[in-house]
């Protein structure tokens, strides 16, 4: 039996038990969330809608053919939409709120929240552990390296890597990847002084 709050499931779909819903005042208006066909969401990922009332953009979709690996945070408070055949790796944070901090003289948790929707589009990859942040979209067949923190959108079949997540070759490009290579420290002094 499926969590109540979770609006609509399709069929062949697994929902771990211990999959954790946040959703307060549920105002059926057509939004919530609604999980696809064929999917898979393993234990202790925490989906998150909030206060419905908060924002009227918190809603979340979850296409067919998902697999949601263990231990994730899934934010719908500023909207939330994936397409199908999406792999999300454990540990995966995607957050669709954030804080308002402007305000030095205010604590932070009393300044209100920001929102921004977030789309990961079909045959998307997120690798274990990484962080996506609000109002990014994921391009279709991108991949997200494991640890990576995602603040830009990402294009279409790009592969991106760290912190901040940037591109380091795109799945449908024939070149070859180039060897990274870190400069040292005084590599690093010289180009900076001397150019």
């Amino acid at each position: 039996m499926f969590d109540t709050r979770i609006y609509e499931v399709g069929e062949n779909t697994i929902i771990d038990p211990a999959v954790e819903i946040c959703l307060e005042h549920d105002l059926k208006d057509g939004r919530g969330i609604f999980i696809g066909r064929d999917c898979v969401i393993y234990p202790r990922n925490r989906l998150v809608l909030g206060d419905m009332n908060a924002n009227p953009e918190a809603n979340m979709v979850i296409g067919n053919n998902v697999l949601i690996n263990a231990g994730g945070y899934l934010s719908g408070e500023g909207g939330l939409q994936i397409g199908n055949f999406v792999l999300i790796g454990p540990n995966v944070n995607i957050l669709s709120a954030g804080h308002e901090f402007g305000n030095p003289d205010k604590p932070i948790q009393k300044q209100g929240l920001t929102y921004g929707k977030i789309i990961i589009e079909d045959d998307a990859w997120i690798g274990a552990g990484s962080v996506v942040l609000q109002g990014i979209t994921i391009g279709k067949g991108a991949i997200v390296g494991a640890g990576s923190v995602v603040t830009r959108n990402v294009p279409p079949y790009a592969i991106v890597i760290g912190n901040p997540a940037r591109i380091v070759k795109y799945r449908n490009s024939q070149e070859p990847e180039k060897p990274f290579k870190s400069k040292g420290f005084l590599e690093r002094l010289r180009s900076v002084l001397f150019g």
